[in-house]
């Protein structure tokens, strides 16, 4: 194992010293840079434009580096900026311009997004803020339409599935942005967050709804900052999604991991880390596909 992973570190180690060399001998026998060749060589769509990510973001140039962590960008003059520096004759590449643009408007666009969910994760839920109190009062009525709350801090709450008698101490890890995501699932798709919350109460292999889908937020934001959602956004129509489409993830994974939890048949609720890592796996595999979309079939109604 220790001589597999010496093998790996050296070949890592040859390909970071030997790609200049290579990237200069292919250019010279095609005629071509590499951003321009991957235009040539991919259809529109994630690959291609995972592929102009990774060329931007290895660049030995300063400028084009940037581009591929920048959250707001100046499409048409990056495009120009690069077309010049490249010294591409856009009357014979003709597609190259536009692929760029669409390229570059999908990259910065989750790194906006990213840059967003990192805002509001950060936001710490406070029973002192009448905002997150009110929030946290229409998520009970959401999902409890017919159960008025005793009172703020009560024994209801497990109800939700929440740890103890107040629930603003479950959001500490994943701050607002946990409380957000379970209030859009009952929201935007209140039979599908109903029936999840049912399950959840199962006599056999139940489940604390609350802290699970705390537990999605954050395996859903993880995946975000290790940019492995990349192909499902790169995927949507559009390439500046809001977060509306995040949350419209956290609704399909919620509804997926209810699903893979039941088919899993755990003994009880301390099997809940080896599942959540197994799940884990599973959607990361499924990324990996270059069509893939995190969209579960209520949502495409």
């Amino acid at each position: 194992m220790v001589f597999t992973e010496y093998l790996a570190t050296l070949w890592t180690q040859f390909l970071v010293f030997a790609r200049p060399m290579l990237k200069w001998l292919l250019h010279k026998v095609s005629g071509k840079c590499e951003l321009l060749r991957i235009t040539y060589e991919e259809q529109p769509g994630t690959t291609q434009t995972k592929r102009i990510e990774k060329s931007l973001k290895r660049s030995r140039c300063s400028v084009l580096k940037d581009l591929s962590r920048a959250e707001r960008v100046d499409i048409e003059q990056s495009v120009k900026e690069i077309v010049r520096l490249k010294e591409i004759v856009t009357d014979i590449h003709v597609k190259f311009e536009e692929t760029l643009h669409r390229c570059l408007s999908y990259i910065s666009g989750y790194n906006h997004l990213a840059a967003q969910v990192e805002g509001h994760r950060k936001v710490k839920y406070s029973s002192q803020n009448s905002e997150h109190e009110e929030k946290l009062m229409q998520l009970w009525r959401l999902y409890k339409p017919d159960s008025p709350l005793e009172a703020r801090v009560c024994a209801q709450w497990g109800e939700l599935g929440f740890q103890g008698t107040d629930p603003a101490t479950d959001f500490r890890g994943m701050g607002i942005l946990g409380l957000d995501q379970l209030m859009y699932f009952a929201e935007k798709y209140s039979k599908e967050a109903q029936s999840a919350l049912s399950k959840s109460c199962h006599p056999k292999y139940g489940f604390s709804f609350a802290i699970v889908g705390i537990n999605i937020t954050d395996l859903q934001y993880h995946l975000m900052m290790k940019r492995k959602l990349r192909t499902h956004f790169y995927n949507l129509p559009t390439p500046q999604p809001s977060m509306d489409d995040y949350h419209e993830v956290f609704c399909y994974l919620m509804s997926e991991f209810t699903k893979f939890w039941f088919n899993e048949k755990p003994r009880d609720v301390m099997e809940f880390n080896r599942i959540r890592d197994k799940f884990q796996r599973h959607i990361i595999s499924l990324l990996k596909k270059p069509d893939a979309v995190l969209i579960a079939d209520f949502q495409r109604k």
